[in-house]
């Protein structure tokens, strides 16, 4: 998508404060330059999404080309669940790329409803972006602080069954491995942008993309100019084949609705939406948008309570329902890396589920076994090698 930074406001000397949020979305920047997948969703004839946006560079404007590879497609719902699941992964002192949780604390914590259906949804979300390989010829790698031509994925999953080509078990725990490569990107200082997840999941899918872009360009101008054309096509996913005026339409949709919610205002003597619209040419406007109240609003502590509480970390509910008491799940968390606790979580609920081979039982409780695997520091066992390569084979 094309900015026209000539147009621009000055730029603020310091960056908006977010106000106190009790759950936080963090997309990554360079994607959120185009549009991940068209509006409508689902599949498209060639599995492929081709975007373009232009950028700065030492040698001047330059184009980078977006291509989103996905043979299942994606639905307008599933980058609410690719931010709010990045948001869980790194709202940690310490990130790790591995977020081991029930699907009922996913949900919970995405601020989902709870239910058979959501379970589906989730899983479904999940299994689409896994297959996601998305590639920039001009992607901003903000830890080389460089552009690059890049092809990455989001992450993989890995979801238990219940027995050989069975349903998946939504009672058991779900482990989802984020591609290194993309949660480094992450992590790095100028490579995310942090959001309030629960005021993105308000808004139609459009206006949230509109959103988040708007929301990185505020960091910078109270003013923000963007072109119509490129805007609705490549920044909002809309139809190339839907004509401009329609287009035009369905921007303004989407502007009721941050103005609704005070994310942008109108200029100065300005009653109406279409008055933001500038005029360049025959077939060409550009629209303008002026930072809301939102923005504005003084820093207030965020929700602290619920995100220290031991019950809230998605290790909580895996130990319990292996059978460790709350005393010995702040004992676990306070002595030991959480990676130990992972695998041993792991461990124990394969033998638990899935009678592996070679698996001569639990001598006194699967707590027991747990906690000593994490005292003592052991490896896994050579069972749980052979029963993960036979179920490969399986597969």
């Amino acid at each position: 998508m094309t900015p026209l930074d000539t147009l621009n406001g000055t730029a603020t000397k310091n960056r908006f404060r977010l106000p106190g949020l009790e759950r936080e979305g963090i997309a990554q920047l360079s994607i959120l330059e185009t549009a991940l997948w068209p509006l409508r969703g689902g599949k498209l004839s060639g599995s492929t999404f081709d975007t373009d946006y232009s950028y700065t560079s030492k040698s001047g404007r330059e184009a980078a080309r977006v291509s989103v590879f996905s043979p299942d497609g994606l639905q307008p719902n599933d980058e609410y669940i690719l931010w709010g699941l990045l948001g869980l992964s790194l709202d940690r002192p310490n990130p790790e790329s591995t977020l081991l949780a029930t699907p009922y604390w996913i949900i919970q914590k995405l601020g989902m409803s709870i239910g058979g259906k959501q379970y589906d949804q989730l899983r479904g979300s999940l299994e689409r972006l896994a297959m996601v390989a998305y590639q920039n010829t001009g992607f901003y790698n903000p830890v080389t602080q460089q552009h690059e031509r890049i092809t990455l994925h989001f992450f993989s999953t890995f979801l238990p069954t219940r027995g050989r080509g069975g349903d998946v078990d939504t009672d058991r725990v779900w482990r989802i491995e984020w591609d290194k490569h993309f949660f480094a990107l992450c992590q790095a200082t100028g490579g995310k942008l942090l959001f309030d997840l629960d005021l993105y999941r308000e808004l139609t899918p459009a206006a949230r993309r509109l959103f988040l872009k708007l929301q990185d360009r505020f960091w910078r101008y109270k003013r923000v100019f963007m072109e119509v054309d490129d805007l609705t096509i490549n920044g909002l996913g809309f139809s190339a084949d839907r004509p401009l005026y329609k287009r035009k339409f369905d921007l303004t949709q989407c502007i009721r609705e941050l103005l609704d919610r005070q994310i942008i205002e109108l200029g100065r003597g300005q009653t109406d939406p279409s008055e933001l619209f500038l005029k360049r040419g025959r077939g060409s406007y550009v629209a303008v948008f002026y930072e809301g109240a939102y923005f504005r609003r003084p820093h207030s502590e965020r929700t602290t309570g619920q995100k220290n509480a031991i019950a809230a970390d998605p290790l909580f509910e895996p130990l319990q329902k292996i059978g460790v008491d709350q005393q010995g799940i702040r004992r676990l968390f306070k002595e030991f890396s959480r990676g130990l606790i992972q695998r041993w979580i792991r461990i124990t609920d394969t033998a638990m589920h899935e009678n592996p081979k070679g698996f001569t039982g639990f001598k006194s409780s699967p707590a027991a076994f747990l906690i000593d695997g994490i005292q003592n520091e052991r490896g896994a066992p050579d069972w749980l090698y052979a029963h993960e390569k036979r179920r490969e084979t399986e597969d």
